[in-house]
């Protein structure tokens, strides 16, 4: 399928200053939007609770949203769900106990234990990372899974079952105590009255998940990370597969995409998940892949045109794979619009990445991966440079008469 006459050639790059300008602009302004005000990270890589609650009778989003804030949860956030009266809710905390809590509550088992008698002592007595169960060891004797339950409700902790869990070796007499989570907090308080609070509407809760803020900065950087090394490796791709007048332009492309990306996402105030982070990697990917492509296929009429400068040689190139590009872009940007339009949460977000990534990478290929590798050329290397124009002096002038 064509979009223009076959063999016409388009004069892309007697309007690269303009499409340069623009990305340099358009790369500068992300750059300073990611250091301030910055990305707006989600729970996955800030930590905080997830909550997927379906309400038995119609709910308001917007009174949902108070009753949160009235709860202290500051900025949470609703999201409806296609299935009805059912919501996804995020808030920042993860846990509600407080160290303070801890310690209360080991002074209370502690107590307890020198009551009793028997020598018994807690050498181990600490609240998990997530703040979803408490590990206590014991020394001088252990009790029961039931009564290690039982010693830890007693002084007040909110534990989660009747059984504490061994973990570690047998003669460690360590346990694990599953703890109730701020999730099961908030869904019994917004499923009560609406004089305590709530939404006065019984519900059920889906899912509830929870990300410590340690855990979410250890995502946040090994997504960093994920990002750089893939770079890095396409570099390497990219310089043993072309010479030097390619490999640098194709490499800018490709950060050219990704901050193009993330800067839509911080103007848009949406989320960076982990989700997000996987729609940059396709986009990388994508970039690399259109700009080979391209890059073939200069390779090939440089070796088919000798003596044309590489700037004509961009434009045939670019003219015969403009349909290709086209279809290729269009394809996929038609193929995740339809997340972008209906679908909900993580899905539209990586959608709409998708689609900024798809239209950044395609016009990079042009605009930022070409002109500099035109560039380099004429700098350095004098490809296919044509022969000077005959200088018109006194004997030129003679020959014309």
């Amino acid at each position: 399928m064509e979009f223009h006459k076959s063999g016409k050639v388009y004069d892309f790059m007697s309007i690269r200053k303009y499409w340069i300008t623009f990305s340099i602009v358009l790369a500068l302004v992300s750059a300073v939007l990611l250091w301030k005000p910055g990305p707006r990270f989600g729970i996955d890589f800030l930590g905080g609770t997830e909550l997927t609650i379906q309400f038995a009778g119609p709910v308001d989003a917007g009174a949902l949203r108070r009753s949160l804030e009235r709860m202290g949860h500051e900025r949470p956030e609703v999201v409806p769900t296609l299935r009805r009266n059912e919501f996804i809710l995020r808030i920042e905390k993860s846990t509600t106990i407080a160290q303070r809590d801890v310690d209360r509550f080991r002074r209370a088992v502690t107590e307890r234990l020198q009551r009793e008698g028997g020598g018994r002592t807690l050498p181990e007595f600490k609240l998990s990372p997530g703040g979803d169960h408490l590990i206590v060891q014991f020394a001088g004797g252990s009790p029961s899974a039931e009564e290690v339950a039982q010693l830890l409700n007693d002084a007040g902790a909110p534990v989660r079952g009747a059984v504490a869990l061994p973990i570690g070796a047998r003669d460690d007499l360590r346990w694990q105590v599953p703890l109730r989570g701020i999730g099961d907090e908030v869904f019994s308080r917004l499923t009560g009255p609406r004089e305590a609070g709530g939404m006065g509407v019984r519900g059920t809760l889906s899912a509830s998940v929870w990300v410590s803020p340690k855990a979410g900065r250890e995502l946040r950087d090994a997504a960093i990370l994920a990002v750089l090394y893939s770079i890095v490796f396409i570099m390497i791709y990219v310089a043993l597969r072309f010479d030097l007048r390619f490999a640098p332009g194709g490499i800018l492309a490709l950060f050219h995409d990704a901050l193009v990306t993330l800067g839509f996402f911080v103007v848009t105030r949406k989320e960076v998940t982990i989700s997000t982070v996987a729609a940059i990697l396709t986009v990388v990917g994508y970039s690399m892949n259109d700009t080979v492509i391209v890059y073939d296929r200069i390779r090939e009429n440089l070796a088919r045109r000798k003596g044309i400068r590489m700037l004509e040689v961009i434009n045939v190139s670019v003219s015969e794979m403009l349909s290709r590009t086209i279809l290729t872009s269009l394809t996929v940007v038609l193929s995740v619009s339809a997340f972008a339009v209906i679908g909900t949460g993580v899905i539209r977000d990586f959608a709409w990445a998708m689609i900024v990534g798809v239209i950044a990478g395609t016009y990079s290929s042009i605009y930022v991966a070409a002109p500099l590798t035109e560039w380099i050329d004429s700098r350095y290397f004098h490809t296919g440079t044509p022969a000077p124009e005959p200088r018109q002096g006194p004997s030129a002038s003679a020959a014309k008469t």
